[in-house]
């Protein structure tokens, strides 16, 4: 299954050349073709770096070992997010931040699991049939819960009535 393309390669390489030739700047040239401009400067420097090659699309797939070394020199080198991204051509800062975080939380052994896609439930486990006064027990809360609620309600009917007299008698 692959994804959409959203702009294509001749597009963003338009956008590109009239920012480097200094026609206009990143946020006037978003403006202008409805985009946002972190968009259009991220693409600028992917092209600086990369040439036209920085322009096409990344794939989205990334090794443990590619995303431990990612965090590891950013931190090492005092990269910022966007400089990391760009020298490991990373398409988005968000991708990144959710790798340092899982490796803040759960360290390098987390960013192994794959955490996209529907996520697989376990099976329920059977119930044991339950003893005669555990049934009760359960039945009895079912019974308070219910009697709460209707007790609830009915005290709501009551003040709605209530308002419904006073408007009634204010009328009059």
């Amino acid at each position: 299954m692959s994804r959409k393309i959203k702009y294509d390669i001749d597009f963003k390489k338009s956008v590109v050349e009239r920012v480097i030739n200094g026609k206009s700047g990143c946020k006037s040239i978003a403006y202008e073709f409805s985009l946002q401009h972190g968009m259009v400067r991220r693409w600028v420097s992917f092209y600086r770096r990369y040439g036209l090659e920085g322009l096409k699309p990344i794939k989205n797939s990334y090794s443990a070992d590619f995303k431990l070394k990612a965090i590891e020199e950013m931190r090492n080198k005092y990269l910022s997010l966007s400089e990391t991204c760009i020298h490991f051509k990373i398409p988005s800062i968000g991708t990144l931040m959710k790798w340092i975080a899982i490796y803040d939380s759960e360290g390098p052994s987390g960013l192994a699991l794959e955490r996209r896609g529907k996520r697989k439930t376990m099976p329920k486990k059977p119930k044991k049939p339950l003893t005669r006064e555990e049934q009760l027990l359960e039945e009895l809360t079912d019974l308070k819960a219910e009697n709460a609620y209707l007790k609830k309600l009915h005290a709501l009917v009551q003040s709605e009535k209530e308002k419904e007299e006073k408007r009634r008698s204010s009328r009059n």
